[in-house]
């Protein structure tokens, strides 16, 4: 079998920015030099990704107009929406609250996921194969599978299992006003309009093909009953710059200080408060540390950074894919304490210039990290996370025996070429099954 029709179908795409956009871009970059690629999203760009909460901000920031431009040699479309079909939509989205009747949530789903399935199927008609990705907005990965159905399409569904502990925030300030340790316990919580619901488990289960990112996810999926033979483990690659002239270390006048990076989008659940009131705790035995935070701003970040004023905080926002690799060559240290990944592709951009990491102590990231061999892995607590901090600033032998482990593994597993090769074996054997099925 030759060159394959593949379309995506993800509800945020590049240029906006977040884990499912980028890995998603760098596979169809490549796949489309030999592939006939397009892509379907509702938002390209990360205003208005970020003007509402998400499953509103797809209906309210569609565009009038169908926008259409090109990632490499593929063909990337926004779908449009009316006036009057948002004022129809709204209201469907709205209504996936855990305050109405499950019969009422459900109806109203169907109907919004008809809705986009309509739209879907004069663009995805002819294709090979359909590869959804999650993404966090259920109605349009049920849309897309519903489309697939009707024209007889092998559908690719990549779920994205983010486990979370569902009150941890309350819980682990309580702990800290309490003097009280609080530790975490991720768990898997489906919600109406959650990024885990109801529909999401149900594309999860009907999919011909399910793409999870670790061993830990194929296992999850399996032991809910799901066949083992539909579940690959592909994971991602690190995303950096082939050179990168930028000199952080100089900039910022760094030659003899110490210098730990944040990396991924300051949100309050990848950690960032607790590093920055780790960072404190630092200071006391190593005062010329300096911690980056670098990576789009949201939710309440900016709220959390202004109560740590410090000039050893540097806070740069988003910065470009050159930028990310300088930081990633000048830092001693990784930390990014994130208490929700599917797999932690940042840890893996820290490996490929051999720093020790630091994560959260969940199970995608015990089994990237083989519990601790490629960094340390804490609990989301303050004293934690600077006593690690400080060992690996402190035992150079041991940070660089943790960061060659990590490099080894990434290069082992994780470069794109890896991944690249173990989705086109997927696509074929899914595209020749369907033509077998035809017969």
């Amino acid at each position: 079998m030759g060159s394959l029709k593949i379309t995506y179908v993800l509800p945020v795409y590049w240029p906006a920015i977040g884990g499912c956009e980028l890995h998603t871009h760098e596979l169809v970059k490549r796949l489309s030099e030999r592939h006939d690629i397009q892509v379907i999203t509702l938002i390209d760009n990360q205003k208005d990704k970020l003007s509402h909460e998400l499953w509103v901000a797809c209906i309210l920031n569609a565009s009038a107009q169908a926008t259409e431009y090109n990632d490499n040699r593929a063909k990337v479309t926004r779908l449009p929406l009316s006036l009057i079909e948002k004022f129809m939509n709204l209201p469907l989205v709205r209504i996936q609250s855990p305050k109405l009747p499950d019969i009422v949530i459900r109806l109203a789903m169907e109907m919004l996921s008809n809705f986009y399935m309509k739209k879907l199927i004069s663009l995805i008609k002819g294709s090979d194969i359909l590869h959804c990705i999650h993404g966090g907005v259920s109605y349009f990965g049920y849309a897309a599978f519903k489309a697939a159905r009707r024209l007889g399409i092998p559908f690719v569904y990549t779920p994205v299992l983010h486990l979370y502990h569902k009150d941890w925030l309350k819980e682990m300030k309580e702990s800290r006003a309490s003097n009280k340790s609080f530790l975490y316990n991720p768990q898997l919580h489906l919600s109406p309009r959650g990024w885990t619901d109801y529909f999401w488990y149900k594309v999860s289960s009907a999919a011909d093909v399910l793409i999870a990112m670790t061993d830990f996810e194929k296992n999850f999926f399996v032991h809910h009953g799901i066949s083992a033979e539909k579940v690959h483990k592909v994971g991602v690659g690190p995303l950096v710059a082939n050179d990168s002239t930028s000199d952080f270390r100089q900039k910022y006048d760094l030659k003899d200080k110490k210098m730990v990076l944040f990396l991924g989008r300051n949100v309050e659940y990848k950690g960032i408060e607790e590093l920055l009131m780790a960072a404190r705790l630092v200071w006391k035995k190593l005062p010329d540390t300096y911690f980056f935070f670098a990576g789009p701003k949201e939710g309440n970040s900016e709220k959390i950074f202004n109560r740590y004023n410090d000039r050893r905080i540097k806070v740069l926002g988003f910065v470009s894919e050159s930028q990310k690799t300088a930081l990633l060559k000048a830092c001693d240290v990784f930390c990014m304490p994130s208490m929700e990944e599917s797999l932690g592709g940042t840890f893996l951009e820290a490996w490929m210039f051999e720093k020790p990491v630091i994560g959260a102590r969940i199970p995608p990231l015990i089994e990237l990290t083989n519990n601790g061999e490629g960094g340390f892995l804490v609990n989301p607590d303050p004293e934690e996370i600077a006593e690690k901090i400080l060992l690996l600033l402190q035992d150079w032998e041991l940070s660089n025996r943790m960061g060659q482990w990590g490099k080894k593994k990434m290069l082992d597993h994780y470069t794109w070429e890896i991944i690249t090769h173990k989705m086109e074996d997927i696509y074929r054997k899914s595209a020749e099954i369907n033509i077998l099925r035809r017969i």
